[in-house]
């Protein structure tokens, strides 16, 4: 049998996800393309011009501004991606997730994943379901990413990426057995 090689890096996870089935023949995309950019700081100079406390202030606002955008994101989600699903490994080519659904191999189907949650940084694409595995009793599936947007992908990338930079210092940090 040949394998193919793999072009991205794959990391286990837990993140949260919402799909939803595409119609047959139709890969659409529902989900919007949105920058996880940091916020704009200001400069050590403005801050300092700024009143005792104000910089404070403002930055507890944007802190609960954030909170309440993600919350209302998650609602809009759950209403256009009815069906949640549970991501066990990602990559910058496609996930492994289960979910309380069977799908059809082949399947054209949305996700949108929940790579962090404060602030809420969203990553969405379309795929094909291309097998299903049992995994301690439970069904996996896994989905290759088609017709990815760049901006979703590199999103995709930079979180495996952090993930392997912790999975590397959690390893030379633990003490040798």
């Amino acid at each position: 049998m040949n394998v193919p090689e793999r072009t991205y890096a794959r990391v286990d996870t837990a993140l949260k996800g919402y799909l939803r089935i595409l119609p047959t023949g139709r890969l659409t995309s529902l989900f919007a393309c949105t920058q996880s950019e940091a916020m704009p700081r200001l400069s050590e100079t403005a801050q300092s011009a700024l009143p005792d406390g104000l910089a404070h202030y403002l930055r507890a606002m944007n802190e609960k501004l954030s909170a309440i955008l993600s919350i209302l994101t998650q609602q809009t989600l759950q209403e256009d991606f009815p069906v949640p699903v549970l991501i066990h490994d990602i990559s910058g080519a496609g996930i492994r997730f289960s979910a309380d659904q069977e799908f059809e191999l082949g399947q054209g189907v949305e996700v949108v994943i929940a790579l962090n949650n404060q602030p809420q940084n969203l990553a969405g694409t379309i795929g094909t379901i291309l097998r299903a595995e049992e995994n301690k009793g439970e069904r996996v599936w896994a989905m290759e990413f088609k017709n990815m947007r760049d901006c979703e992908r590199e999103k995709i990338i930079q979180y495996v990426v952090a993930k392997q930079r912790e999975q590397l210092l959690e390893r030379h940090l633990a003490p040798s057995s």
